[in-house]
């Protein structure tokens, strides 16, 4: 295991004499004389990048000061630890999701006067990621007008969320027989995007409009509308929660009920963020995702946000069956009844059911 020390150097900034009386300080005094600058210095080689399971050690000096009677260290502004006079201040890692964390000393002289001192840490992955390859195992015919944002299956159907001004649209399809059972037109002014389904519900989501739709799942008539502060891209589900991206590293979590975020992820592998994550299927506790403007799906744990599977496409479509544009490849669809994985692109000519093959 991997020690990081780093060295806090606690300057006062205000004269203070602890053994001499002084007069009765004023509210006005006391508020300033309870804050103190502290300088942290990162010592080591990899600064303040680190990889979890990793342990940071930090050290400190005081100056016209004694030991601190206690420290206590938050991590994105929730305790983490208290530590005691003289205990040595170690930062265990292993327990951390990864991506970019938020650490706060405070350290405490008596019941008055502290000091405090925030920064931030990376933290990478402790999984290095499985390599994929594919085998196309079966393909069917795709409608090349559709603009791919959002592919899920549910009882048998293949339910397709599509994009574009004036062209966005939710389709329900019938893959084995190549028929479109349900369709609806989104509004002119928005850019559909992911699509997902659950509690008999589909909701989707819109690219700039800040606003999703959620429709009757049997007979597609809109239900409500619900908003979100971020870009809607992709959408899934793990039976109970709605998990959405935006084009980020970031992955949140939203309550079904009221479409509020409940907590977010930030997916790493253990070189860095994995960005521009796109469509998303949830399967077996696994979040697959296409990386926008690549040929890549990502696979990560959808409790911490760590990539398990780097799943490579590339030429998955033939060229001889591009006879119109196409754009990128997008849409991920797991199929819970006969076992097989679907994806396919943004006016691609085709669906394709593939097997991943271990690189």
């Amino acid at each position: 295991m991997k020690i990081i020390t780093l060295i806090a150097f606690i300057a006062i900034t205000t004269s203070c004499n602890l053994n001499t009386p002084t007069k009765q300080a004023t509210k006005k005094e006391l508020k300033h004389e309870k804050k103190h600058k502290v300088k942290i210095q990162v010592i080591a080689d990899k600064g303040k990048t680190i990889t979890i399971g990793e342990d940071v050690i930090f050290t400190y000096k005081t100056k016209d000061l004694p030991t601190p009677d206690s420290i206590k260290l938050s991590v994105d502004y929730k305790l983490f630890k208290k530590y005691i006079a003289n205990e040595i201040i170690a930062f265990e890692t292993k327990n951390l999701f990864p991506g970019n964390r938020q650490l706060q000393f405070v350290f405490y002289w008596g019941d008055t006067l502290t000091a405090d001192k925030s920064m931030q840490f990376e933290m990478l992955s402790d999984i290095i990621p499985h390599f994929y390859t594919f085998k196309v195992l079966k393909k069917w015919p795709h409608n090349t007008k559709s603009y791919t944002q959002g592919l899920e299956f549910l009882d048998g159907h293949l339910y397709e969320g599509t994009g574009n001004y004036g062209e966005s649209m939710l389709y329900k399809i019938d893959i084995d027989k190549n028929e479109v059972v349900q369709s609806l037109n989104l509004p002119k002014e928005v850019f559909g995007e992911g699509i997902t389904i659950v509690n008999n519900k589909i909701y989707q989501l819109t690219w700039r409009s800040n606003t999703g739709y959620a429709y009757d799942k049997n007979t597609l008539n809109k239900l409500y509308e619900f908003t979100y502060p971020t870009e809607g891209w992709g959408l899934t589900n793990n039976g109970t929660e709605l998990i959405m991206s935006d084009g980020s590293e970031n992955i949140y979590y939203l309550d079904t009920e009221f479409i509020q975020e409940t907590h977010k992820l930030q997916v790493y592998d253990n070189k860095g963020p994995i960005k521009s994550l796109n469509e998303l299927e949830y399967i077996g506790g696994l979040i697959y995702a296409n990386v926008y403007g690549t040929d890549e799906i990502v696979a990560f744990e959808s409790e911490s946000g760590k990539v398990v599977k780097r799943i490579d496409l590339s030429g998955i479509l033939n060229k001889n069956d591009v006879k119109t544009p196409i754009d990128v490849l997008n849409g991920i669809a797991w199929d819970n009844i006969k076992k097989r994985l679907i994806v396919t692109g943004k006016w691609w000519p085709y669906f394709y059911e593939i097997e991943l093959v271990e690189k």
